[in-house]
Order: structure tokens, then C-alpha cells, then sequence
């Protein structure tokens, strides 16, 4: 079935949505069903291919509150069937709220935009400050 078949706007707002929501369906729905998907969580190893993907996030989503959080695009870019979206994420409280930023690659296909790679970090001063600084 084809969903978010006019721009990777659809994609990224159903992703982020999926997150807010726990809903394993809907993001999974976002994902490219391909071994050349990827996603790097804060912290966290690679994780390869549609299926490790997918058991990542299922193992995040299952027994979670949902997370207060709120995404906005630093800046984008379209070249053929490819975007490139730049996203400063706030996760928690508005009051408390943890800065990530994350990159999100988007491919088009047949069946619509997916999300092909989500890597997720935190900004270098709240990274150096949770490590006691880089050496």
C-alpha cells in the first residue's frame, strides 16, 4: 500500500507522530523495507537493515510513556529521490526538554517516501558536559 507519496514531509511528520504515539504500525509503515536501512539512537551502535531496525524501535515503543516532544526542520534538501532533512528534536517537558539533533534520509520508491536513515545524537556541549568533556 502507498503512503506519504508526495513529499518526505509526510514521511518525517508520520515518523515523529509514530514516535509521540508508541504506534509500532505506523512506523514501521515509515521505514524502507530494505538492508540498507539504518538508525543510530543517541549513544547507541549502528542498527542495520529493515528488520534490526524495526526490533529497536519496537523494543523502545513497548511499555513507554508517551514521550512529550516536539521537532523542528533546520533544513532540507531534495536531489532526485533522495532528502536530506536536518531536525533539532525536543524530547520531554518543555521546561526540561533534551535537545537531539538528528539527520533523516528519505528515499522516494513505488511505494512512496521512507525514511532510510534516522542518526540521532546529542549536541557536542550537552555530549561534552555528560562525559566530563572530550579529550
Amino acid at each position: 500500500m502507498s503512503y506519504f507519496t508526495h513529499s518526505a514531509d509526510e514521511a518525517e511528520s508520520a515518523f515523529y507522530a509514530a514516535f509521540e504515539h508508541l504506534d509500532i504500525q505506523l512506523m514501521e509503515s515509515v521505514w524502507l523495507d530494505a538492508d540498507d536501512a539504518y538508525c543510530i539512537h543517541p549513544g547507541g551502535p549502528v542498527q542495520e537493515g529493515f528488520e534490526t531496525v524495526l526490533k529497536q524501535w519496537r523494543f523502545i515503543l513497548q511499555d513507554a510513556s508517551p514521550p512529550e516532544m516536539s521537532y523542528r526542520v533546520v533544513q532540507k534538501s531534495v536531489n532526485g529521490n533522495l532528502a536530506v532533512h536536518l531536525v533539532e528534536e525536543h524530547i520531554g517537558p518543555a521546561d526540561q526538554a533534551t535537545l537531539v539533533l538528528a539527520t533523516n534520509i528519505y528515499k522516494n520508491t513505488a511505494e512512496g517516501w521512507r525514511l532510510m536513515a534516522h542518526h540521532a545524537s546529542l549536541p557536542p556541549n550537552l555530549t561534552a558536559a555528560a562525559t566530563g568533556g572530550l579529550h
